[in-house]
């Protein structure tokens, strides 16, 4: 076993008594079950091996993730609605040893041995032929949370760990914290949550419905939840619900990652927080660095709402030019470059890439084009590969997102060079002539060069995150 993986034992040991997580039926489980599943014979049986994690936020399923876990296995994450075909095709990239599932979904595996069952989920066994697997590997996860994309990250318990250890270090966590679940455990800040807690030995509170439920909420003043993250749809969707208006008096922090969030929205729940006396941080990161890359520190939030901030603790950023040189003035745009040990192994395809030990080093380019200010803070301002030339001058597809959020639409861009294509929703179908008048007013284009087009409703993962690849014309009506 990696004496790397044993850390995870080592936190659950020096927790084992504490509540780790609790729900709204007011059941709960100690750190001590994750230790007791983990030396079954059904999970030991698993040890380095790849096992097919379709879990979702309740505490039978996220228990049996850190057993396995701590069993040694390795752990593919899933979403638990993820459509069969996606879910089979995975299984034949990777081959796993056995799936830990919902009972719900066990009739999609006929005849197939059940290892053990635990409150509503089983293992079971695919009696599938070992392979050889690196013996650093920890976990495989996507890069979306939800598309059954055979491409998958490499993730090393060194990641896993330390990225943990370094939020819980700069949110500064400890065993009195109770954050309650608000996104997937298939998706990487889901997950770096409920790591970065575990560390700490806190009190997980698994919410069984999402925040559109009124019972979310009194869940929430129930269990005495101290945090909450989200990502900007969610922060979106609160505006909805008057959240600011919300009495929740034992909510200290708000966190927020997983794409840029218009600074507007981030300065109203920062002096939101600011006037609680709570916390608020806009965070960084990609699954290629686990999870976490930058955060703004809680008193800067309201002064610099748009900054991703500073590297997270024991990790370093850069910017660097086209010609790949570092960039050291200020307010000068590059690729945002990282370095720090939470950055992964590398992609995997297939089984057969699970041998493969460290490609990236350490230094992960994330294909974020940022800036740096005076005092050290970086901007995102666009995305390496969210650029297209219309008529010869170059378009950042996410500046023209943010122009029209700004002007009250929603809406997503995609296509190629001399053709921008903008999708809204039918339900705003009736704005589609003023928003092709703002877009080309915007960019001072043709008409001929805009098009917007209908479609039902914004593609989005589990993460809230805009589907771009699945933005295509023949999917929507063109509007104008």
């Amino acid at each position: 076993m990696c004496n790397l993986q044993t850390r995870l034992s080592k936190y659950v040991s020096a927790h084992h008594s504490r509540v780790l997580f609790r729900d709204s039926d007011g059941r709960h489980l100690s750190y001590s079950k994750v230790t007791e599943l983990a030396e079954t014979s059904a999970f030991t049986l698993m040890q380095r091996r790849v096992v097919l994690c379709m879990v979702d936020n309740d505490l039978a399923g996220l228990t049996g993730y850190l057993g396995l876990l701590a069993a040694d296995a390795i752990p593919l994450m899933v979403s638990v609605g993820m459509p069969s075909r996606q879910l089979q095709s995975l299984m034949a990239s990777y081959r796993p040893g056995s799936v830990w599932l919902p009972e719900s979904r066990r009739g999609e595996f006929a005849d197939v041995v059940c290892l053990i069952a635990f409150d509503g989920y089983c293992l079971l066994d695919l009696d599938s032929p070992p392979y050889e697997v690196h013996e650093s590997l920890a976990v495989l996860l996507g890069t979306s949370g939800s598309t059954g994309s055979p491409q998958l990250v490499r993730l090393s318990y060194e990641n896993i760990w330390n990225n943990a250890e370094s939020i819980a270090q700069y949110l500064e966590l400890d065993g009195e914290e109770i954050p309650i679940t608000t996104l997937p455990p298939s998706y990487t800040y889901g997950l770096s949550i409920l790591h970065s807690h575990v560390v700490v030995g806190a009190t997980i509170a698994v919410a069984k419905t999402t925040f559109f439920d009124r019972s979310f909420w009194d869940f929430l003043r129930d269990v005495g939840a101290t945090s909450l993250g989200g990502v900007p749809y969610h922060y979106e969707m609160l505006e909805r619900l008057r959240f600011t208006s919300m009495d929740l008096p034992s909510l200290r922090t708000l966190t927020q990652a997983g794409g840029r969030m218009e600074p507007a929205i981030t300065r109203k729940y920062a002096t939101h927080c600011a006037s609680r006396g709570m916390q608020y941080f806009t965070m960084y990161g990609q699954v290629e660095a686990t999870a976490r890359i930058s955060y703004l520190p809680s008193a800067k939030a309201v002064s610099k709402a748009g900054s991703i901030g500073v590297a997270i603790p024991g990790g370093r950023l850069w910017l660097e030019d086209q010609d790949g040189h570092a960039i050291t003035e200020a307010g000068v745009t590059g690729e945002l470059v990282y370095q720090g040990p939470n950055v992964s192994m590398g992609y995997a395809k297939g089984y057969e890439d699970l041998t493969k030990g460290d490609e990236r080093h350490g230094v992960l380019r994330t294909g974020d084009i940022a800036r740096r200010d005076e005092d050290g803070d970086y901007y995102i301002v666009g995305r390496l590969k969210r650029f297209i030339k219309l008529f010869g001058h170059r378009v950042n597809l996410a500046d023209v997102e943010s122009f029209l959020h700004e002007e009250g639409h929603v809406a997503a861009c995609a296509g190629s060079d001399d053709l921008l294509e903008v999708y809204v929703p039918y339900e705003a179908a009736g704005q589609a002539p003023q928003v092709k008048t703002l877009v080309v007013q915007y960019l001072k284009v043709a008409l001929k060069g805009v098009v917007i087009y209908g479609v039902d409703s914004l593609p989005r993962n589990d993460a809230g995150k805009v589907q771009y690849a699945e933005l295509r014309p023949q999917n929507g009506t063109c509007l104008a």
